[in-house]
Formats: structure tokens, sequence, C-alpha cells
């Protein structure tokens, strides 16, 4: 049985979570672009991996503008997509009254069939775009890694600390993104509820060429507005807090390859959210095709004589006058939230976290 109520429903399920995604992900890619080059000029025997490190950090520099710039866009266009989809599909029982014959509304049904048709293809145009940087993420970051541990090899540092500390970061950043998820998730799509995407460094490193700051992954988002912000961003300033704390006081590792184990495993994260993306994204695509065949089942129903147009039209109220509405009311907040999206950048001498929660502070007084 078609059931266009489902549909509609599934549409706004997979919008919620990709639209969440792409915010993470912008978040991380706004932290790229603001990490600073590493300096290890003090230890001319260090000039490779200052290189090779250098060259990674333009490499993620040039996804995340990337994604910021083309992928990011598509995903927002999807938003815009699902609402002319449901304008033209709610106007469909409301043009075609009681007694339209079987042709008119398989007319009708059809030129909805289609429009999904060219939804689901451009849904997975994102899900492509996605899956190719994740593809190349990954990649990068597996040799992102090999130089921050021939760097930790050339200074003589212990494999062993090195291994340790990237699985403690890991679970830490593991910690702050399933939290920024949360935030995200239980605030969009809410009226009055205003993204603040926050980056900076965690904490300085004094390496041998100069000071310089952990940026990537020094992220928070929340939203304003909605009740808990302050909350939500003490809570992640005390996640990242601790992050600094196990790089700058727990361990033993040099300063230069503390910084580059940072940079390196907030890269992998990166990576691993771009994958979680992908997974919304083909969730989004999925659920374009779900509708589209179900228009489909309805067409051949009525051509077949199983349904009547009465009783196709009956479903189209129904699903318009329950999900579709609650489905335009979202996607028109969540197109605000996400085209107005504040980005804080921590001042200097500032930590991400006290910056976030500086404005949390602020939007809630």
């Amino acid at each position: 049985m078609s059931d266009p109520t489902k549909a509609a429903k599934d549409i706004n399920i997979a919008n919620k979570e990709q639209s969440s995604q792409a915010l993470i992900i912008q978040a991380y890619a706004n932290s790229v672009n603001e990490q600073p080059n590493v300096d290890f000029s003090g230890e001319p025997h260090l000039a490779t991996y200052q290189t090779q490190i250098n060259t990674g950090l333009a490499t993620a520099q040039g996804h995340a503008k990337k994604y910021l710039n083309s992928i990011k866009p598509s995903i927002i266009q999807n938003i815009a997509n699902i609402g002319n989809y449901y304008a033209l599909n709610s106007a469909v029982a409301t043009t075609l009254p009681e007694g339209s014959t079987e042709a008119k509304w398989i007319e009708n049904l059809s030129e909805l069939q289609t429009q999904s048709a060219q939804y689901q293809k451009d849904a997975n145009v994102i899900v492509t775009s996605l899956q190719n940087l994740h593809d190349n993420l990954t990649t990068d970051a597996a040799s992102f890694a090999k130089t921050v541990s021939d760097l930790n090899a050339a200074v003589n540092g212990d494999n062993g600390v090195l291994a340790s500390d990237n699985k403690e970061l890991s679970s830490i950043q593991g910690k702050i993104d399933g939290a920024i998820a949360g935030i995200v998730t239980s605030g969009l799509a809410i009226v009055g509820g205003g993204v603040m995407i926050a980056v900076g460094g965690i904490t300085d490193f004094v390496t041998a060429g100069t000071t310089t700051p952990l940026v990537v992954g020094g992220i928070g988002v929340v939203i304003a507005g909605v009740g808990g912000e302050v909350a939500s961003a003490i809570t992640l300033k005390n996640l990242n807090d601790e992050k600094a704390k196990l790089l700058t006081e727990k361990s033993t590792l040099t300063a230069e390859v503390k910084l580059a184990t940072g940079v390196s495993s907030s890269y992998q994260s990166l990576a691993t959210q771009v994958k979680n993306a992908v997974d919304a994204a083909t969730q989004m695509e999925n659920a374009w095709e779900f509708l589209s065949s179900d228009l489909g089942s309805m067409i051949t129903d009525l051509k077949n004589g199983i349904q009547n147009a009465g009783q196709i039209r009956t479903l189209f109220l129904t699903a318009t006058n329950t999900e579709i509405k609650t489905v335009i009311t979202d996607i028109d907040t969540i197109k605000g939230q996400m085209a107005g999206v504040t980005t804080i950048v921590a001042k200097q001498g500032q930590t991400v976290g006290e910056a976030l929660v500086a404005a949390a502070q602020t939007a809630a007084a």
C-alpha cells in the first residue's frame, strides 16, 4: 500500500541527520582553515618533517575549502529541493477536486515522480562527492600519521607513548563529536535556534621555531536561543581542555611531536565525521528513492484499478494535513539555521572553549 505520510517522515528524518552532519563538518573545516603552519626552524634536522606537515596541512585546507564551497551548498540546495517538492505535492490534492479522473491523477503523479527522481539524482551527487572526500581524507590522514611517527623517531620519542596518546586523543575527540552531534540534533528545526560554531586553539606549543596553537579539531557548536546553550558550551570547553591537558601535561613527547599528533588525531576524526556524512547522505538518497517508488506504486495502482482516484486523494490530503506540514515547517527553520551560522574565531590568548562559553553566555543573556 502506498504511504505518502511515511515517505514524508523519512525525508524529514534524513534531512535532519544530513544537516546535522553538515554543521559538524563545517566546524571541522573551519578549524582546519585556521590552523597555522608549524615552525621547526630552530631544529634544522627537522626541516623535512616541517615541510611534510605543512604540505599535509595545505592539502587538508584544500579539502576543507572544497567542502565549504561545493559540497555544503549542495546540501543546502537539497533542503530547498524538499521544500519545492512538497509545495507541489501539497498543491496536487487541492487543485484536483473530488471527482477528478484517474487519468488526471496519473498525469499529476507522474510529474511529481519525475521531480522526485531528479532530486534523488542530485542527492546521489552529494553521496559521491562526500565519498570521494572521505577516500582522500583517509589516504591523507594515514600519510600524515606516518609523518608524525617518523618525526617522533627522529627526536628519539617513544612510539608506545605516541600510540597511547593517539588512542586517548581519539577517545576524547569522540566525546566532543558525540556531544556536538547531540547538541545539533536536538536544536535543529527548533524555531529561534541560532547555530554558533566556535573554532580556535585548544592550547599553544612552544616548538623549536615559534609558539603555535593547535587549532585543528578545536571546535564547539551550540544552538543559541533554545535553552541550555551555556551548559552545552561548558561541556565542550571541559572536553577541549581535557584534550589540551593530555598533550601539555600528561604526554612525555616533545612539543613538536605533541603539536603534530594533535593535528593528526583531528585529521583522522574529520575523516570519521565525513564517513558519517556519507551515511547520512545515503539515507537522504534512499528517502528520495522510496518517495519516487511510492509515487510509482500509486500510478500503477490507478492504472490497474487497485485504487481509485478518491482513495489516492484521501492519502494525499491526510499526508498534507499531517506529516507534510511538519516537513515544511522544519525545512524552513533548518534553511534559516544553515544559512545563518555564526562563526566565532577565538582571539589570541583565548582558547576555543573560552570563546564558545563567552558567546553562549552573551546569547543567553
